[in-house]
């Protein structure tokens, strides 16, 4: 049973459907438009879900989605990956949260709908549950598509288990202002990290003064993430930078959700900050290859195998 609880990862989150559209012409507007059209699964929490179940690691899933055809195939899917769905809960009288583009004859947003409110309903009712399987947990992983009262409440309650947070936006990173210290890891971006900490990085002076704010909150290990400038990584006065290789980028979409959930995969395997941060690295590469917002591709063999290139 400890070996269990040492291994286990928990994520709370959301999970969403994205549907993008892309018409063959110019648009029309008030007409239908000729184009292709597809739909895939997302969300911070579901994608980190997804990358670890494929790297192998024992995962579970706290979320909420629509009783209907789109909420019970991503548990599908999820489940069939390995992962632990069973705290997944499908709700009558709400859509599973969905987010759709209109692209223009360009590639570039033309319009866009969001419904996301099936995200809010992830309550303290949801973590009471849930309780045995956190406290269960080596490491708990939150996004912040959860609400400012939620993640409160979720910090408040679990005390033994090491908490990571992943921002999702710099709207929604504002949630955690008052709670950030209880957070054993964070994973913002520069912007995220801005929001957060309220400094501005715009120099390696002040992303190590950044840094440095996190670990006097009481953040153990910070990984700040810089797009084309690769990552920050800091745990107490250990610091660096690790900078990216040359790859053939398919799409960005979903590299910092592979990022995240090797940073949880590496903590359970005991790796230090700076390995963690490189094997973070490598598994950005493996999901930037893909069109996919989580690689097919993705896997501890070809994750490690990037590592030691």
């Amino acid at each position: 049973m400890a070996e269990d609880k040492e291994k286990r990862i928990t994520v709370i989150g959301g999970i969403t459907a994205d549907i993008e559209g892309n018409p063959f012409r110019q648009l029309i507007p008030g007409d239908s438009n000729p184009g292709t059209i597809r739909i895939s699964y997302g969300g911070v929490g579901r994608n980190i879900v997804e990358n670890l179940a494929r790297l192998g690691a024992p995962v579970s899933f706290i979320s909420a989605a629509g009783d209907d055809f789109v909420g019970r195939g991503a548990i599908s899917e999820l489940a069939s990956l390995g992962a632990d769905t069973s705290q997944i809960h499908l709700l009558n009288g709400e859509n599973t949260a969905m987010y759709i583009s209109i692209l223009n004859i360009l590639g570039d947003m033309e319009i866009g709908l969001c419904n996301m409110d099936v995200l809010e309903r992830i309550s303290r009712d949801f973590i009471d549950e849930a309780i045995m399987m956190l406290s269960n947990s080596g490491i708990v992983c939150l996004d912040t598509n959860l609400t400012e009262e939620t993640l409160e409440y979720i910090a408040d309650r679990i005390h033994e288990v090491p908490l990571f947070l992943d921002p999702v936006s710099v709207s929604k990173a504002a949630r955690v202002k008052n709670i950030i210290g209880r957070f054993h890891s964070v994973k913002p971006n520069r912007m995220e990290a801005e929001a957060i900490s309220g400094l501005r990085i715009l120099s390696a002076e002040e992303l190590t003064a950044a840094g440095k704010w996190f670990i006097d909150k009481g953040v153990k290990r910070v990984f700040i993430t810089l797009g084309s400038g690769g990552v920050y990584y800091r745990e107490g006065e250990t610091e660096g930078v690790i900078r990216p290789r040359q790859v053939e980028i398919s799409s960005a979409t979903g590299a910092g959700d592979a990022f995240s959930a090797a940073v949880l995969d590496g903590f359970i395997k005991g790796m230090d900050v700076a390995t963690t941060a490189k094997y973070g690295m490598a598994a950005a590469e493996v999901a930037m290859e893909s069109h996919h917002a989580v690689s097919p591709g993705m896997g501890m063999d070809v994750v490690m195998k990037k590592m030691e290139e």
